[in-house]
């Protein structure tokens, strides 16, 4: 028998973190390299995180043979290392259970010893976290006493790089100082064969040890017939250096050493990479935050009133857990007793902490702020709010938007340009300028080599894309990709559902008015009851999810009427309700639906006017079809709508209504908000032809709605904004979540997008500037190679310190 695997299931989806990639041209190769490997379906690679994000069918190739592919062109699969001390290790055979039973997605390898009680783990932390580990080791039933984290893998390159910094100043030093002994007189032996020969032996230190890893990644790119950065220092510094050296030996000549440019070069790009990678570090700052803001313990309450503190891990749902004022609040919960004020601040972003009572949900990681509260655990783990935000947040920054991939391209070609230009300008100085002198001829070509920078290309986006999905994540707003945030920045047309999205989505029965008496019956428990038209449709709503329907069951309940089970049930989406009641046929609906039926309505058009124009909704209850009344709802307006929708119009977007009501209930909330035009009397199948209507006028649509009955729509916009609500975030048709119900979110999402995209522009604009400025100016002989190597090592670092610039600035609505 053979058992078929679909392509889904086949399919996996994994991130890689890469070390030593420098440049747009790393990416590229790692992008080409990887993709060729047979079962590889996508592959994006990210310069800023550093990470390769994979997707590969597994009947065809393993991770092994991809890490492999990696390895191959010189780059490697950073794994981090953690070691644990356990309690509970009785025996040998007991720490051989451990190792076999800890199967967690990202764990490389994973050794127990048992006379230490030591655990030894490598583990891919682009996919796990020390969290997952320590619950998994918990749940086997075994405690972690210790652990010791060791280095991260980040921190391992940035000490690396600050030791051939120190190393490279060491040396440079002298090289520089012993270069002009025409104004360095003073110094012992000065312009003597010695020193020559002294700084030869100083620059080949910074040459090959402190400028290493530049031959090793020039080597590895070469080798796949590519060129990147590496190969523009090396042909720039080697040239100088052995042009140097040349005449250096047997006897020194003066005037054609340039022993200092190799050297300065060389020391400042380290200098350069070693800020670059601590700056770097710094855009994600927000996200490892987040990671952090869980508490490690929490205390929970048993039957018997005992509380006890347990390791956060061991929480499960359903467990009653005790926070107490300015403690943090351990996973996501629900109220169940007592009331506080909670700040939500690193989450929201709204600073005013928000009032929870019996009943709320709250965040984990967020502040008790006043009264102790009781909690009961609903969400833990990777289902937690904080895991899911940062899931998105980190899977979305593996993604490229278009104007990524495009400078991508442009920075795979750009050292071949430039390697084209040094040569040129070389040839034109030695026939033209120089009249064949070399040394004169060759300072400029070496100057070109060495101020291109694709570094910055490679940065300007992805730097300004982290930092600004940051922003968003700690302002409410989860971005699912940079390219969420280019076509948000594009948006001209604000299309809003109207229920639960504009307004309340929790209408309220104002009036039920009956049109016709029917006579008493008797009901199926055997009690009498007066028909009357809230009774009847209540009993035909009961089985509806609709907003509307649940109102006027509650309002029902509420009045004392007691709501019986209809014996039949249909619903007719974005219409109305059929059902049957003790041989009564009964239909619920507005007034198309109750038209569709063949019902004659003119007993109760002036009443359904009347409704609708005071804002309402009129639904019209009918049995064997006649009808009996007539009931209004209200939905109110959420607080903030009309706010939004008077910002949007000030940034020239127009905001658009959709709305399955009648036209003239929906003119009058339009008219509350401050929305001109508006589509009524569309069904849930129909949203998706409004937005393909908008989108023919040539029109950017972004679609605000709650994630579940707009998803078509959602999908179908240029932009899906989805609602969500409290801690349910996990919502998959929009490309943009707003993670508070506050329609103003959709403001601050808009507000970020611009700035994050015109961020983006800024740092591409500069990029190409200082190439297309600093290249020529290096060709006509204006900058040494020493500045030159200045000016590149800081022109990356620029970049990256732009694109930190915007953690600083708040959206509008939060500066009110």
């Amino acid at each position: 028998m053979t058992i078929e695997v679909s392509k889904q299931e086949s399919t996996k989806r994994t991130v890689l973190k890469i070390g030593g990639m420098h440049c747009a041209g790393c990416v590229s190769s790692i992008q080409r390299s990887v993709s060729e490997v047979p079962g590889v379906n996508k592959v994006e690679v990210n310069l800023a995180t550093e990470k390769a994000t994979l997707e590969f069918d597994q009947t065809k190739v393993g991770l092994d043979s991809i890490e492999k592919a990696i390895e191959e062109i010189g780059y490697k699969v950073v794994y981090e290392k953690l070691t644990l001390k356990l309690g509970g290790i009785s025996d040998s055979t007991d720490a051989e259970r451990l190792e076999q039973r800890l199967h967690l997605d990202g764990i490389k390898s994973a050794s127990v010893n048992y006379g230490s009680s030591q655990f030894n783990i490598e583990y891919n932390s682009a996919l796990l976290s020390l969290a997952d580990i320590r619950k998994k080791i918990t749940e086997l039933g075994y405690e972690v006493l210790s652990e010791d984290l060791g280095i991260s893998s980040q921190d391992i390159e940035a000490k690396k790089l600050k030791h051939l910094f120190i190393i490279g100043v060491i040396f440079t030093v002298p090289v520089m100082l012993f270069s002009y002994p025409e104004i360095f007189k003073f110094l012992p032996f000065a312009g003597t064969s010695i020193i020559a020969y002294a700084m030869f032996a100083f620059a080949s230190v910074v040459q090959f040890v402190t400028g290493n890893r530049f031959y090793t990644g020039a080597f590895r790119i070469a080798k796949m017939r590519s060129a990147n950065m590496d190969t523009l220092v090396v042909l720039g510094t080697t040239t100088a250096y052995v042009f140097s050296a040349f005449y250096t030996f047997p006897s020194p000549i003066w005037h054609n050493m340039y022993y200092d440019a190799a050297a300065v070069v060389v020391t400042f790009i380290i200098l350069g990479k070693w800020m670059e990678l601590k700056t770097k570090g710094k855009t994600s700052s927000i996200i490892r935050k987040m990671l952090e803001l869980q508490p490690k313990t929490a205390r929970i309450r048993k039957e018997d009133g005992e509380e006890t503190e347990v390791a956060i891990e061991l929480i499960q749902p359903g467990d009653i857990l005790v926070v107490r004022p300015g403690e943090k609040i351990p996973v996501d919960s629900v109220v169940v007793l007592g009331a506080s004020a909670v700040d939500e601040s690193m989450v929201t972003g709204e600073s005013v902490p928000v009032t929870k009572k019996v009943g709320d949900g709250v965040i984990g990681g967020t502040i008790n702020r006043e009264g102790m509260i009781l909690v009961k655990a609903t969400k833990v783990g990777s289902d937690s709010f904080l895991s899911q935000v940062v899931k998105l947040v980190e899977e979305a920054m593996g993604k490229k938007p278009v104007l990524q991939k495009m400078v991508d391209k442009v920075a795979g070609y750009f050292a071949y340009a430039v390697m084209i230009v040094s040569l040129s300008t070389f040839l034109i100085w030695y026939f033209v300028v120089a009249h064949g002198a070399i040394a004169s001829a060759m300072i400029p070509a070496v100057a070109v080599l060495v101020v291109a920078c694709p570094c910055a290309l490679g940065l300007a986006t992805p730097t300004a894309i982290m930092v600004g999905m940051s922003k968003g994540a700690s302002n409410g707003v989860i971005f699912k990709g940079g390219e969420a945030m280019e076509l948000l920045n594009k948006t001209s047309v604000a299309i809003f559902d109207k229920t639960g999205t504009l307004t309340q989505g929790k209408p309220q029965v104002t009036d039920v008015i009956e049109i016709k008496e029917l006579a008493t019956i008797t009901s199926t428990d055997g009690s009498k009851n007066g028909i009357t038209t809230l009774s009847l449709a209540a009993v035909a709503e009961k089985g509806s999810e609709h907003p509307l329907a649940k109102a006027i069951v509650i309002h029902a309940q509420n009045q004392g009427v007691k709501v019986y089970d209809p014996s039949y049930f249909e619903a007719v989406a974005g219409l109305g309700v059929m059902a049957a009641y003790n041989d009564l046929n009964l239909k619920v609906g507005n007034l198309s639906f109750m038209q569709n039926q063949n019902i004659d309505t003119t007993s109760s058009k002036q009443t359904v006017e009347k409704l609708q124009e005071e804002g309402k909704t009129a639904v019209i209850v009918s049995v064997d079809n006649a009808v009996l009344g007539v009931i209004g709802l209200l939905d109110t307006p959420k607080q903030g709508a009309k706010e939004a929708v008077s910002i949007l119009k000030s940034m020239g977007i127009e905001s658009i209504m959709l709305t399955g009501d009648n036209e003239k209930t929906a003119r009058k909330v339009a008219q509350m908000i401050g929305i001109e035009r508006i589509f009524a009397d569309v069904l849930p199948s129909g949203k998706v032809n409004v937005v393909k209507k908008i989108q023919t006028e040539g029109k950017k649509v972004a679609m605000i709605g709650d994630g579940v009955n707009d998803a078509p729509a959602l999908t179908a916009a240029d932009v899906g904004m989805a609602i969500g609500s409290g801690t349910d975030i996990a919502i998959e048709s929009g490309k943009v979540i707003l993670v508070r119900d506050d329609i103003r979110d959709v403001v601050t999402a808009i507000e970020i997008a611009k700035k994050t995209v015109g961020k983006i522009k800024q740092n591409l604009a500069y990029a190409f500037m200082y190439n297309a400025v600093l290249i020529p100016v290096a060709a006509i002989g204006l900058l040494y190679p020493a500045l030159a190597g200045v000016a590149m090592a800081a022109s990356s670092v620029s970049v990256t310190m732009s694109s930190l610039a915007m953690k600083r600035w708040t959206p509008r609505r939060k500066n009110n």
